[in-house]
């Protein structure tokens, strides 16, 4: 003899689990995959603002460098030599470094 609690669960539709593991185990691999996409972006974001000041750093030198090389021109001039150093490719590096850094800085990365 069934009871009426049995008599009512056999009248519900029955659900497969099966079904619910598998769209439970989709939505982790989803959340997974966005942590991962997360966590490579925080990483480049990171990376970028460290290329970003080295490359601040490298385009100051080579602007010190540049006034250097003016006054040892300037010197080799005054004594009638030719200088040893060619400004103009140390100005044409300059300029590049300069060009470098302003792309970096227009192209900055949130790290939210």
């Amino acid at each position: 003899m069934k009871s009426n609690i049995q008599k009512v669960y056999s009248k519900l539709p029955k659900v497969e689990l099966t079904t619910q593991k598998v769209e439970l185990g989709l939505v982790d691999d989803f959340n997974k995959r966005i942590d991962k996409a997360n966590d490579s972006r925080s990483k480049a974001s990171m990376a970028y603002t460290k290329a970003q000041s080295e490359m601040k750093s490298a385009s100051i030198q080579m602007d010190l460098a540049l006034k250097e090389a003016q006054k040892i021109e300037e010197a080799a001039k005054d004594i009638g030599v030719k200088s040893p150093i060619d400004i103009g490719l140390v100005s044409a590096k300059a300029k590049d470094l300069r060009k470098v850094v302003d792309f970096l800085d227009k192209g900055k990365i949130s790290r939210t």
